[in-house]
């Protein structure tokens, strides 16, 4: 898909072989602002069997309304009345209800909100009202969705296809199309402002889906191809993290490949590529780490990074985010209920092209203060640190170690280099570089959710110890 001579710029996006993988999951990001161009995805997805639906009427809804939202089409209203015995359908009263056979059913035609956070409105197409959108609600051509500035909700269409909705952002249903297997489904959203996250994935249509987003300045064809794709004032802002996508802006157009970025616009060149930004290193156990409310994250920086994009979500497709943050600095104390956590993390350049990303799976836990901190017996012997752990009240001692502090709410917290998990009365042996400071403290795990508080906090200095 290409636009008209606007001088907007096109993406199309190929991944070679590896489009032929069944399963490939896709993410992209679009910041929005104020005109249209248009972001294709083409997936694959999975028909549902269909089964009668029951509509019950609200007011200002007419039969006609009814028809035309679940069948996408008037043509068979007449089939529907009869299903339904009415001979006046169109003197319905708020309240009756309406069965729509299992033969006409289009289950693709509407998406079901699956997670809300906060402020979000819904702007329904077919009564021209607008309401409070919750969990479970179904979203219909034509309809708007809304956020605040902490309002995040997740859209999920059948097939497997899912819509991630963040703050302070607008979206719109134009088209839903999406009926027979032998046939082709067809999504398209306007953005009018904000971001949007899209995962596509396999299988079940004959041909694949055509996933279309309008957005300012850019078009694009994606297939199994990971981008995140900015629209700011001024112009836009392209990485590739999977794959290769081909951008064309004013006549021009480069092939970006994977782990490189481009920028679109008025005094931009699209023929100048950027490396994205390694991913940053997270400072976590190998395996889950644990998160109590004494911990702060804190992770290697990198090179050329002016911020770093932090985003904490419930789930492993980050779609329920709980919390997103960006940060100068090279760590962050969340503040996160307990459970499975997931965290994602990124470097971002001045450019405003965000690196590769790096993630990683908590457990946020809760502290026993009646719990027993272990002490910890340190030795130094050349360049090497010997750390062992007393008995306590559990045999699983959890060290992080680090070479400085920071100061935050009074309280002060060990920027770790490193954690360590080790058994009562086991020594940790660790190569140090004896001209820097260190900071090192212990917990005990007393099971998968609880931990105790944390115990002394060593400091070695070149100095002393």
């Amino acid at each position: 898909m290409r636009l008209s001579s606007l001088g907007y710029p096109m993406i199309k996006s190929t991944l070679g072989q590896s489009v032929l993988f069944a399963y490939r999951k896709m993410r992209l990001s679009v910041l929005a602002a104020g005109m249209f161009g248009t972001v294709v995805l083409a997936q694959s997805v999975i028909a549902a069997d269909a089964q009668d639906y029951k509509v019950t009427v609200k007011a200002g809804e007419t039969f006609s309304n009814i028809v035309v939202r679940e069948l996408n089409t008037l043509s068979p209203w007449e089939v529907v009345a009869e299903y339904n015995n009415l001979a006046s359908p169109d003197e319905l009263k708020p309240g009756d209800v309406i069965v729509i056979p299992a033969h006409l059913i289009r289950l693709k035609n509407f998406a079901t909100v699956v997670y809300v956070k906060r402020n979000v409105t819904h702007y329904n197409s077919i009564t021209n009202s607008k309401s409070e959108l919750r969990k479970g609600d179904r979203i219909h051509r034509g309809d708007q969705i809304e956020t605040d500035e902490t309002g995040f909700v997740s859209v999920s269409f059948n097939g497997g296809t899912s819509v991630n909705i963040q703050p302070v952002s607008k979206m719109k249903v134009a088209a839903l199309e999406c009926v027979d297997s032998d046939d082709t489904c067809e999504i398209d959203l306007e953005t009018f402002k904000g971001t949007l996250g899209v995962n596509v994935q396999s299988v079940g249509f004959k041909n694949p889906t055509e996933f279309n987003i309008k957005t300012p300045y850019a078009s694009a064809a994606v297939r199994g191809t990971e981008f995140d794709f900015d629209v700011t004032d001024d112009g836009n802002v392209l990485g590739v993290t999977e794959g290769t996508v081909e951008i064309a802006y004013n006549g021009a157009s480069n092939n970006i490949n994977e782990s490189q970025g481009v920028l679109a616009g008025e005094g931009r060149s699209i023929n100048d590529v950027f490396d994205l930004l390694k991913q940053p290193e997270l400072a976590l156990h190998d395996d889950v780490t644990l998160i109590s409310s004494e911990d702060i994250i804190s992770w290697q920086p990198v090179a050329q990074a002016a911020s770093y994009r932090i985003d904490f979500a419930s789930s492993e497709s980050m779609a329920d985010v709980l919390t997103s943050s960006s940060e100068t600095n090279t760590f962050i104390r969340p503040v996160l209920p307990q459970g499975e956590i997931y965290v994602a993390a990124r470097a971002v350049a001045n450019n405003g092209l965000r690196g590769l990303i790096s993630q990683k799976k908590l457990s946020s836990v809760a502290i026993d203060t009646e719990s027993e901190s272990p002490i910890l017996d340190i030795e130094l012997s050349g360049n090497e640190m010997q750390i062992t752990a007393s008995d306590g009240a559990s045999n699983d001692i959890e060290i992080k170690i680090g070479n400085s502090l920071q100061s935050i709410s009074n309280s002060e917290f060990i920027v770790a280099d490193q954690v360590h998990r080790i058994d009562a009365g086991e020594t940790l042996k660790l190569e140090i570089d004896r001209t820097k400071e260190w900071y090192l403290q212990g917990r005990s795990v007393i099971n998968e959710s609880t931990v105790s508080p944390y115990g002394l906090l060593y400091v070695f200095e070149e100095t002393g110890g």
